[in-house]
Protein backbone atom coordinates (compact mmCIF):
# COMPACT_ATOMS: atom_id res chain seq x y z
CA UNK A 1 0.00 0.00 0.00
CA UNK A 2 1.53 3.57 -0.83
CA UNK A 3 0.64 6.38 1.24
CA UNK A 4 1.21 9.63 -0.11
CA UNK A 5 0.54 13.13 1.96
CA UNK A 6 0.16 16.72 0.21
CA UNK A 7 -1.55 19.88 1.33
CA UNK A 8 -4.40 18.31 3.02
CA UNK A 9 -5.12 15.15 1.36
CA UNK A 10 -4.39 11.74 2.34
CA UNK A 11 -4.22 9.12 -0.49
CA UNK A 12 -3.66 5.46 -0.26
CA UNK A 13 -3.05 3.47 -3.54
CA UNK A 14 -3.65 -0.62 -2.97
CA UNK A 15 -2.20 -3.37 -5.14
CA UNK A 16 -4.15 -6.06 -6.32
CA UNK A 17 -2.77 -8.40 -3.25
CA UNK A 18 -4.01 -5.83 -1.00
CA UNK A 19 -7.26 -5.23 -2.38
CA UNK A 20 -8.27 -8.58 -2.34
CA UNK A 21 -7.03 -8.97 1.60
CA UNK A 22 -8.98 -5.86 2.55
CA UNK A 23 -12.31 -7.17 0.31
CA UNK A 24 -11.21 -10.20 2.85
CA UNK A 25 -10.24 -8.96 6.14
CA UNK A 26 -11.65 -5.45 5.94
CA UNK A 27 -8.34 -3.96 7.23
CA UNK A 28 -4.66 -3.54 5.53
CA UNK A 29 -1.88 -2.04 7.84
CA UNK A 30 1.57 -0.57 6.70
CA UNK A 31 4.62 -0.12 8.65
CA UNK A 32 7.46 2.14 8.43
CA UNK A 33 10.60 1.43 10.93
CA UNK A 34 13.38 3.74 11.13
CA UNK A 35 14.59 2.26 13.76
CA UNK A 36 14.75 -0.14 17.25
CA UNK A 37 12.11 0.86 19.59
CA UNK A 38 8.14 1.73 18.89
CA UNK A 39 8.18 5.55 19.04
CA UNK A 40 10.24 5.27 16.11
CA UNK A 41 7.42 2.97 13.73
CA UNK A 42 5.20 4.68 11.77
CA UNK A 43 2.13 2.66 10.86
CA UNK A 44 -0.63 3.28 8.04
CA UNK A 45 -4.16 1.20 8.20
CA UNK A 46 -6.93 1.24 6.27
CA UNK A 47 -10.12 -0.29 7.51
CA UNK A 48 -13.57 -0.69 6.95
CA UNK A 49 -16.18 -0.08 9.87
CA UNK A 50 -19.50 0.45 10.36
CA UNK A 51 -18.53 3.52 12.72
CA UNK A 52 -18.33 5.79 9.61
CA UNK A 53 -20.97 6.67 6.92
CA UNK A 54 -18.10 8.39 4.83
CA UNK A 55 -14.36 7.97 4.41
CA UNK A 56 -12.87 9.57 7.47
CA UNK A 57 -8.89 9.93 8.51
CA UNK A 58 -6.68 10.26 11.71
CA UNK A 59 -3.46 11.57 11.92
CA UNK A 60 -1.69 10.52 15.20
CA UNK A 61 1.86 10.84 15.87
CA UNK A 62 2.93 7.30 14.68
CA UNK A 63 -0.21 6.79 12.57
CA UNK A 64 -2.61 7.43 9.91
CA UNK A 65 -5.77 5.36 9.80
CA UNK A 66 -8.73 5.78 7.39
CA UNK A 67 -11.49 4.35 7.89
CA UNK A 68 -14.62 4.04 5.41
CA UNK A 69 -18.26 1.95 5.38
CA UNK A 70 -18.10 -1.76 4.95
CA UNK A 71 -20.48 -1.40 1.83
CA UNK A 72 -18.37 1.62 0.12
CA UNK A 73 -15.22 -0.93 0.59
CA UNK A 74 -16.59 -3.78 -0.70
CA UNK A 75 -18.56 -1.97 -3.81
CA UNK A 76 -14.86 -1.00 -4.58
CA UNK A 77 -13.06 -3.65 -3.75
CA UNK A 78 -15.16 -5.82 -5.76
CA UNK A 79 -15.96 -3.84 -8.97
CA UNK A 80 -14.59 -2.03 -11.57
CA UNK A 81 -14.81 1.47 -9.31
CA UNK A 82 -11.59 2.84 -9.59
CA UNK A 83 -11.41 4.90 -5.77
CA UNK A 84 -13.29 6.08 -3.27
CA UNK A 85 -13.21 9.39 -2.67
CA UNK A 86 -14.30 12.15 0.42
CA UNK A 87 -13.66 14.89 2.18
CA UNK A 88 -13.41 15.15 6.38
CA UNK A 89 -14.54 18.52 8.10
CA UNK A 90 -11.91 20.05 10.18
CA UNK A 91 -11.53 22.87 12.29
CA UNK A 92 -9.73 25.37 9.37
CA UNK A 93 -10.81 26.77 6.47
CA UNK A 94 -9.74 23.81 3.92
CA UNK A 95 -11.24 20.25 4.25
CA UNK A 96 -9.28 16.73 4.24
CA UNK A 97 -9.15 15.68 1.01
CA UNK A 98 -9.21 11.66 1.59
CA UNK A 99 -8.57 9.26 -1.84
CA UNK A 100 -8.49 5.44 -2.00
CA UNK A 101 -7.46 4.04 -5.35
CA UNK A 102 -6.33 0.79 -7.01
CA UNK A 103 -3.05 1.30 -8.06
CA UNK A 104 -2.30 0.45 -11.22
CA UNK A 105 0.53 -0.30 -13.80
CA UNK A 106 2.78 2.06 -14.83
CA UNK A 107 3.01 2.63 -18.65
CA UNK A 108 6.86 3.18 -18.75
CA UNK A 109 7.54 1.40 -15.37
CA UNK A 110 9.64 -1.66 -15.18
CA UNK A 111 8.12 -5.62 -14.52
CA UNK A 112 9.54 -5.06 -10.60
CA UNK A 113 7.35 -1.82 -10.43
CA UNK A 114 4.58 -3.31 -11.70
CA UNK A 115 4.38 -6.32 -9.76
CA UNK A 116 0.78 -7.44 -8.56
CA UNK A 117 -0.71 -3.98 -10.09
CA UNK A 118 -3.80 -3.75 -11.91
CA UNK A 119 -4.02 -3.28 -15.97
CA UNK A 120 -3.42 0.32 -17.06
CA UNK A 121 -6.24 1.38 -18.75
CA UNK A 122 -4.15 3.83 -20.79
CA UNK A 123 -1.62 0.96 -21.99
CA UNK A 124 -1.19 0.63 -25.39
CA UNK A 125 -3.05 4.30 -26.31
CA UNK A 126 -1.18 6.84 -27.89
CA UNK A 127 -1.85 10.68 -26.95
Amino acid sequence: MKLRLQFNSIRLRLKRGEVERFASTGRVEEYICSGSDLAQVFSYVLEATDAVSSPTAAVSPGSVVVQVPPAEAVKWALTDQVGIEGEQATDNQVGLRISIEKDFACIDGTDEQNVDTFPNPLAGKSC
